[in-house]
């Protein structure tokens, strides 16, 4: 079973996962090398930390976090993924959100979470009146397939974007945007 939710930095059941968010954001940084903000050799603290700066953007409204579970191969829920809705309200584009950091656990790939989790960003920042998202990712990762499928044009390619974290050496990234 998958369930998708919205992270409330009121609730300890939440809070309390912020640990696991860290673990999933390490995994994919060290199993598939995933630029996503930090590069080797990981701190974990460093990353939980991060993690609860995202948590403070939540409860003042700046981010909303997207948390999706599903059932393990012992039949126990875990958190499989996230996605962030970044809302840089401005008064020339209130319309306007930035997906952030659309991850899922190397447990849980194939399983349609990055999907649940979009559907549920989309939906969201639909009635927040947020009708234009735009991301990015790194150029030849399996993100940059998964987004046209959800509708997403790619707008371009920037050379030497982001850092690798297996080698240190500038890499490009792709950027998309979507109407909602």
């Amino acid at each position: 079973m998958m369930t998708c939710t919205i992270f409330d930095p009121t609730n300890s059941a939440h809070v309390v996962l912020l640990p696991a968010f860290a673990d999933i954001h390490i995994a994919c940084i060290e199993v598939d090398h995933t630029i996503a903000t930090f590069t080797p050799p990981l701190k974990r603290d460093v990353i939980i930390e991060w993690w609860r700066e995202r948590a403070a953007d939540a409860a003042a409204g700046k981010r909303i976090i997207f948390m999706a579970f599903a059932d393990d191969a012992e039949g126990r829920e875990q958190l499989a993924g996230y996605v962030i809705l970044y809302r840089p309200l401005t008064e020339t584009g209130p319309f306007r959100g930035v997906v952030e950091k659309l991850l899922v656990s190397p447990n849980f790939r194939r399983r349609g979470i990055a999907k649940l989790l979009m559907t549920k960003l989309e939906e969201e920042a639909k009635v927040l009146g947020q009708t234009l998202l735009t991301l990015d990712t790194e150029t030849g990762s399996p993100a940059e397939i998964v987004y046209p499928k959800l509708g997403y044009i790619q707008l371009g390619i920037i050379p030497k974007y982001g850092v690798s974290p297996v080698d240190g050496e500038l890499i490009a990234g792709t950027f998309f945007w979507k109407q909602l």
